[in-house]
This record gives structure tokens, sequence and C-alpha cells, in this order.
């Protein structure tokens, strides 16, 4: 029950971060729109459900003054130069332009017309270079606070957004499995489910402050998980997300020059496990494992600049033998038999053919 429970979860999730505005779906017809063949496409008729909620839920952040989206590139990727961004509401009637600020923000107008022709709102990128969100951030609060009634009222938009676009049976399949209609609310084990929220820049740390109580919260590189669904923290309480120091221009321009991890799912594929330079071109972590499989990748934060891993998909990475690493690698595998402490080696002296060996320390 637990693994249909944790697939549930993550369908939900996938739904909900795939429902935002402006995001594609595989099953798009192909056109064209402005040169770009296969645009970002999104109903929008869903996007008006997320209105809806917005709206119906909004005394969970009663100072903020309309529903607004955000537009990101991939986690861990920059933005790519380009014609600029514009986004349209496209029925039966002429295209309705959305505009687009600067920092990437936009709101939905909700024209019943639209709503009629059962409409789209089409970005003029190709599908999955960016991706939409709900930012929803009561006014006065510092880039790096996110106000935990700000985030209860993303996640309805979101779910809203996610249960329009899916089928009928996938909705009551869900909401058998979890018990409840409110999917922000869901638990698992009798414990609420933490959703991940997105972060702009890379995360070194978060936590959640609420009077005078305070709790490290999980990250990842780029996300955040929040107790939206636990009632005994107040809508006012505040996420202050701690960021990783910014790269210099020198690690930009020669990736080699950045910290590089061992990230995999000993540390829920973020990067909290550094390689040290023992000398030049050669790396070095150790680290404690618990008894099972464990799968990983040695790069980069966030796995964004440099990505090593297996030549083959799921390779098996043998007890204190050197293999070779491929550039944007499949992922490696390391059966540990009992729990116990291994060191992690990299050679990357040549940089065109790195190696590594895992070793299980004495």
């Amino acid at each position: 029950m637990r693994k249909i429970q944790q697939c549930v979860f993550a369908i939900a999730l996938v739904s909900a971060a795939s429902g935002a505005a402006a995001q594609s779906q595989d099953t798009t017809p192909s056109v064209e729109v402005q040169g770009v063949k296969n645009p970002d496409m999104k109903s929008y008729r869903a996007v008006v459900a997320g209105l809806d909620a917005f709206e119906e839920h909004r005394a969970l952040a009663p100072m903020v003054p309309e529903l607004r989206f955000r537009l990101v590139a991939r986690e861990g990727q920059e933005q790519q130069a380009g014609d600029a961004l514009y986004l349209r509401i496209v029925g039966n009637g002429d295209p309705i332009p959305v505009p687009i600020a600067q920092d990437g923000t936009f709101s939905v107008p909700r024209v019943q017309s639209a709503i009629n022709d059962d409409a789209d709102l089409i970005l003029n990128r190709k599908k999955g270079v960016l991706k939409g969100y709900p930012d929803i951030r009561t006014p006065g609060l510092p880039e790096n606070v996110r106000r935990l009634g700000d985030l209860r009222l993303e996640c309805q938009v979101m779910i809203a957004i996610a249960k329009k676009e899916m089928g009928l049976m996938m909705k009551l399949f869900v909401n058998t499995v979890t018990m409840t209609t409110n999917w922000c609310d869901m638990s698992f084990d009798k414990k609420k489910v933490r959703f991940p929220f997105r972060s702009q820049r890379p995360l070194e740390s978060a936590e959640i402050v609420d009077g005078g109580r305070r709790e490290i919260l999980d990250t990842g590189d780029f996300s955040f998980r929040s107790p939206i669904g636990e009632s005994d923290w107040s809508n006012e309480a505040r996420i202050e997300l701690h960021y990783a120091r910014e790269l210099t221009p020198e690690e930009k321009s020669n990736p080699w020059l950045q910290t590089l991890f061992v990230t995999g799912s000993m540390s829920d594929w973020a990067s909290r496990n550094p390689l040290h330079k023992v000398e030049e071109g050669i790396y070095a972590a150790e680290l404690d494992l618990d008894k099972g499989s464990h799968s990983f990748k040695i790069g980069s934060r966030g796995l964004s600049a440099i990505s090593l891993g297996a030549p083959a998909p799921e390779q098996q990475v043998a007890d204190g033998i050197t293999m070779p690493l491929a550039k944007q690698g499949k992922r490696l595998r390391l059966k540990v038999e009992s729990a116990g402490r291994y060191a992690f080696t990299l050679d990357a002296r040549d940089k065109e053919a790195p190696t590594l060996r895992v070793a299980r320390l004495p």
C-alpha cells in the first residue's frame, strides 16, 4: 500500500507542477507560432480554474492583490537569450496578448469568450524550455522569505489547474488512495505530506519560523519542502531560504573550478556531499552509507554544469575497482551489503576521460 501511496503522491506533484500556466504537454498538437514549432500550450480553461481557486482561498493570503504566475528556466539552468517572451490567449477570435513583466511574471485575465471557445494559452517558446508556476507573495517580504499562507494558496492554485486537465478516473484514483479531495492536505502513514516548492536560486538550507518556534526544512538544490498541511504552523509562519554562494565569473566559464558533489539517493539527489580537492585533478569524499542499493552521479551543484555518470544505464560500481565515467552519463549503482563508510575518489586529471573508484573503508 505504501508503494501505491508514494506513486500517487508523485502523480499529484507532477500533475500540479505541470498544471501551472504555459506549461507544455506531450499530447499537444504540433503547431507553429511566430517561427516556433510546437510551442508551449496550456488549456485556458485550466488556468481559469486556477483563478477560481485563488479567489476561493484568497483568505490564506489576504494582502496579495492578484494571482500572478512566473516563467522560469529548468532547475539549474539560466534562461537563454532570444526573442522577447510573448504570451497570448488564442481562441476563435483575435488573439489576446498577456504582457510578461521583466522579471518573468504575468497575470492572466478572465475572458468569457475565450472560456466559451475553449481557448489555449500559447507561449512563443518550444515545449519544455520554460515552466510556469503560480507566484503568490505577500508584499513587503524579503526575496528570500516565503510566507506559509502564500505557499498554501499556491498549492491550491496548482492542484486546481492539474485537476482540470487530468481525466476523471485519475482524479477519482488519487482521491481514493489519499482519502481526501484536498490534495494539498494529503497524509501518508498518518503524517502530513510536505510539498516541495521551487527556489529561484540554489539553496544551502531553509528553516521555518513561527513566533518562537523554529525548524530546519528538507531542501534540494532548488527546492524546499513546506509543511502546508500542518495546522500547527500558522499562515503567518515565515520560511527563510539560505542561498548557496554565487558562482564567480571564472567558475561559470570553467565548471571544473566549481565544487563537485556526490549526488544521489543517499542525499535525496541534493548536493550535500562535497568532494574535496586532494591535488590537481584528484577529488575525494568519505560517505557513511546504509545497507541497500544506492544510485548516484558525480557533478556540480544540481548536476547543471558537470554531470558524470555511467557509460551504460544503471551500471554497477564494484568495490575497490576503478571505472570510467561518461559526460552526461547514466546513474551509477552501488550495492552496500552492510552499513559502512566508503571513500569516493574522482580522477579528473584527464577531463575527457575521468574515472571513479569507490572503496569501503576498514
